[in-house]
């Protein structure tokens, strides 16, 4: 069959929906040369075909989102390498070094002799986990004990120790104060690891290092005598001379500690069970008497029985000089009811409380008694509290704060019967005022009267026939003691026999054998005329006996001494002749106070 015909006029268009700028593109396109090789279809035209078939908007669109891919997934790591390690891998690497740097430290310590060593905490030092600088040190010891300690005026200073044996001990807190620190006790032979920081982070500044002989502290004895002592041997510590005791008391009373000096301004620090003391109890008062005399008082409520280091050291670096020192206890007196009252000093032998000074006293109220407590000074504004005792705990009954600042607090009210504290202090201002810069004190008086809620009946008249008869007289032996205390001393009064009578059958005449012993006093006794012209007796119909004074003597020499005794005789007389009596009163004074010996008639 013959090929058909073919003409190019009738050839239809292979482009028919080609775009202009195609169609241009076809009619400029040079036929192939003769004998040259036709190119076949490709995907590469098949794809730009496609491509060309999208339209302009959508094509740029995709090339911006291909675009923005690459850069999320490119950029970022691009970044993160420019900007270097992040906070937390810094502070890694940091603690790293430290870490090497310490361990580098520790490996090589420094020498550690006799000699004191100066040395300072800061930059360039071992810094430890806890954010705090150390130094490290080593001492070779032999058989001898000794301790560490490490001083220091610019910050708190801290100090371990690693044993021969490979135990690590603390420091002390017997032996620390803001500016020391000690570990005592050690005994060689061997190698001691020393490490010294400080007890705040990043605390720096100088400190001094010693290694001493073991040397026990010098005891001191609460209540004992005053001493004399002498600060400026050995070597300063913190820059300055110090002296350490053992202050040692058998009393849950509080406790003032006082030191003076010609020679310099003492500084008082007190050390117990968890450190320095500085809780509620704790306060510290100094003085000065122009330049020539200088004090210190501390006051504290003991808190543990072992014994409190006490550092006595100076205000003024590198001061020496000699100094007095005494622990004395801040009693709670006895105040006898109906007694002539007390006269006592307001001040460095008191206790401190709130920035006033406080002297208290134990009163006992036998029944309901309708009772006034007065306290009178012309030195201050005196002022008190009164308080209930029972099973070891108080209750606040009433006060005289005298805000008004009169010369005289007072306080009238019933009674229970019962054990009651007297708080005496300064007044002359309100409750809430902030305390005075200077405690007031000065000498007062203090007075407790207590009177029956009923009135006590009328005695009946020793004539109108109701006593017996004096059956004649007699003559027994008794024991009966009872103590009272004087200027702040103790006496014990005792009566041993007791002898009744009638001279002409119109009288009654009662002998009383009297011993007074003192229990703590060493002095001269007041004169037997004294004691005995300030006594009476009462029977018990309420009849009062005065004393004979020209019958009245004691062959005891004049000296007291604690433990001595003096005995005399005490003769009283009553005006009419009684009989039937089965009980004696004596109410003797002892100086500030009266005591009543109840004698029974057999």
């Amino acid at each position: 069959m013959p090929p058909p015909e073919t003409t190019t006029d009738s050839a239809p268009d292979a482009t028919p929906d080609a775009t202009p700028e195609a169609a241009e593109a076809l009619e400029t396109t040079d036929p192939p040369a003769e004998g040259e090789a036709v190119e076949e279809p490709s995907l590469r035209a098949h794809l730009v075909e496609l491509w060309h078939r999208v339209p302009f908007a959508v094509r740029w669109g995709a090339v911006g989102a291909v675009a923005l891919l690459l850069a999320l997934a490119v950029v970022p790591p691009v970044l993160d390498a420019a900007e270097g390690p992040t906070d937390e891998e810094r502070l890694a690497e940091a603690a790293r070094e430290r870490a090497m740097w310490a361990a580098a430290l520790r490996m090589d310590p420094a020498e550690l002799d006799t000699a004191i060593v100066a040395n300072a905490l800061g930059p360039g030092d071992a810094e430890r986990a806890d954010d705090r600088y150390a130094d490290y040190y080593v001492h070779e010891a032999d058989s001898v004990a000794f301790s560490v300690l490490v001083t220091s005026s610019d910050f708190a200073p801290d100090l371990a120790v690693r044993l021969p044996d490979g135990r690590e001990l603390a420091a002390s807190d017997l032996l620390q104060t803001d500016t020391r620190a000690e570990i005592d006790g050690l005994q060689g032979p061997g190698r001691f690891e020393v490490v010294v920081t400080s007890r705040d982070p990043r605390a720096r500044g100088a400190y001094e290092l010693a290694v001493l002989p073991a040397r026990p502290a010098d005891s001191l004895y609460v209540d004992d005598e005053a001493r004399l002592d002498t600060l400026g041997g050995g070597a300063r510590r913190a820059g300055r001379f110090e002296r350490m005791y053992g202050l040692a008391t058998d009393t849950d009373l509080p406790i003032v500690i006082r030191v003076v000096s010609s020679a310099f301004r003492p500084r008082i620090q007190l050390i117990g069970p968890n450190g320095q003391v500085r809780d509620a109890s704790w306060s510290l008062e100094t003085s000065a008497q122009g330049d020539s005399l200088f004090g210190a008082v501390a006051r504290y409520m003991p808190g543990w029985e072992a014994p409190y280091r006490l550092l006595v050291s100076s205000e003024t670096p590198g001061a020496r000089g000699a100094f007095a020192l005494d622990a004395r206890s801040v009693p709670i007196r006895d105040l006898a009811v109906n007694s002539s009252g007390i006269r006592r000093t307001l001040g460095d032998e008191s206790w401190l409380q709130d920035g006033h000074y406080l002297d208290t006293y134990r009163i006992r109220i036998p029944e309901d008694r309708k009772t006034t407590v007065r306290v009178t000074s012309d030195a201050f504004p005196p002022a008190f509290r009164l308080w209930r005792i029972e099973r070891q705990a108080r209750a606040e009954v009433a006060e005289a704060l005298n805000a008004a600042g009169a010369n005289a607090a007072q306080y009238e009210g019933t009674l229970d019967a019962g054990e009651y504290y007297v708080e005496v202090t300064s007044g002359g201002r309100a409750e809430d005022d902030d305390p005075p810069e200077i405690p007031l004190g000065g000498e007062y008086g203090l007075v407790v009267r207590a009177e029956s809620l009923e009135p006590a009946p009328a005695p009946p008249r020793a004539d109108d026939g109701d006593d017996p008869k004096p059956s004649g007289s007699k003559v027994f032996s008794t024991e009966v003691r009872r103590t009272g205390q004087s200027g702040g001393s103790s006496f014990e009064v005792g009566v041993t026999n007791v002898a009744i009578s009638y001279p002409g059958s119109s009288r009654t005449r009662v002998q009383l054998s009297v011993t007074v012993r003192s229990i703590d006093y060493t002095g001269n006794w007041a004169p037997w005329a004294s004691f005995a012209g300030q006594a009476y007796v009462v029977d018990d119909r309420g009849r009062r006996y005065t004393v004979s004074q020209n019958e009245s003597s004691s062959p005891s020499g004049s000296s007291a001494e604690p433990g001595t005794a003096r005995r005399g005789v005490v003769v009283f007389y009553h005006p009419k002749a009684v009989g039937g009596l089965e009980r004696l009163v004596l109410v003797a004074s002892v100086g500030d106070e009266s005591v009543t010996l109840p004698i029974p008639v057999p």
